[in-house]
């Protein structure tokens, strides 16, 4: 047998040190997993899918409970790391032959070195998973958004900086006035009685009521869709930007006549003046004022019917009401073809979800 030796008070000193920095990332990692499986939140009243419902309270349960029995194994793992200082302290460790290594002290503490490495790892794979929850935490709480609640924001934010932008020019700016922010962006006043970008089409009064039946139309169309699974959420935004837009240059038409006066210039409009205002209900005009001349150029004389004149880009003037129209028509062009071309397999794929 070969002659034994105990630790001398440096080596358990070292030691104890050693366990004393694992001691307290073991105690962290047990208390991360601890509160994972503690923790209550989970779908919110906004959700309206029931099968979505279950299935993530489902995978909730699951994580929570892989996540209880890694803070089991690893409390155990504390508790053995808080035996082996006890033993430090009371120099009760086992002898060892002289030629033992510093790594294999874990042994004479009943905590193999062999199975202490995976388990580390594992609770640090587990730890690093939670955080990475933590930090995506504002993502989950917006996807948790029903897609009736992300229209209705949508909706109400566009309506609010288009009415707060188009109230500042008009009560800020003469008709006509410019303001340059960038060569090719600045902001010139104007009003018109049309459509989107200005164009025009028939009478004004037929032009507010075409706008309130479309956006009449699309509010009741979303409604009726958002709780279909079949629905994605871009299409639920492009629908919200249309009926933002059309209801931001609805205001315009039937209340501007109404709230606002229309001096000549260099004079700026007044809000809700005493004499009145310039028209009545669904006679006000639309106010725009973004303007983007990106570039222009001359066409040379040779050419036929054009040639000698100047050719701008990006011309039209318009407000942000109209862009919200411009962004969700194109984005449904380019996106979503398919819901527009099928719009039937959207009800049939809500009623499929509502027998389930």
């Amino acid at each position: 047998m070969s002659e034994k030796t105990r630790y001398s008070d440096e080596e358990l000193q070292e030691f104890k040190q050693l366990i004393l920095e694992k001691l307290a990332k073991a105690q962290r990692d047990y208390d991360l997993l601890k509160a994972d499986v503690t923790n209550t939140e989970g779908n919110d009243i906004a959700d309206t899918s029931p099968t979505f419902k279950v299935l993530e309270e489902g995978a909730t349960t699951l994580s929570k409970e892989e996540s209880g029995r890694l803070a089991e194994r690893q409390m155990k793992f504390i508790q053995h790391l808080k035996a082996a200082l006890v033993r430090i302290e009371n120099k009760t460790s086992a002898a060892r032959p002289a030629s033992l290594s510093r790594r294999n002290v874990f042994a004479q503490f009943h905590m193999p070195l062999s199975a202490l490495t995976p388990r580390i790892r594992e609770t640090a794979d587990r730890v690093a998973v939670l955080r990475q929850k933590i930090n995506h935490s504002s993502l989950s709480h917006i996807m948790k958004l029903s897609k009736g609640q992300m229209a209705m924001i949508i909706i109400l934010a566009v309506i609010i900086i288009d009415q707060a932008l188009k109230i500042w020019v008009k009560t800020g700016f003469y008709l006509g006035e410019e303001m340059m922010i960038f060569p090719w962006f600045r902001l010139l006043f104007i009003e018109n009685n049309g459509m989107a970008f200005g164009m025009e089409l028939g009478s004004k009064l037929f032009l507010t009521l075409f706008r309130l039946c479309l956006a009449g139309a699309l509010i009741w169309y979303i409604w009726r869709i958002k709780d279909s699974l079949c629905v994605r959420r871009g299409y639920i935004v492009c629908l919200s930007l249309i009926v933002a837009g059309a209801i931001g240059n609805i205001i315009d038409c039937m209340f501007y006549g109404i709230i606002f006066n229309n001096p000549m210039p260099p004079e700026v409009a007044t809000l809700f003046p005493e004499g009145g205002g310039y028209g009545t209900l669904f006679h006000g005009r639309v106010v725009d004022m973004l303007y983007f001349p990106l570039f222009s150029f001359t066409w040379p004389d040779w050419v036929p019917m054009l040639g000698g004149s100047v050719f701008e880009f990006f011309k039209p003037i318009f407000n942000f009401a109209d862009a919200a129209i411009t962004v969700g028509i194109i984005a449904l062009i380019l996106f979503y073809h398919k819901e527009i071309a099928a719009p039937s397999k959207l009800d049939a794929c809500k009623t499929d979800s509502d027998g389930e």
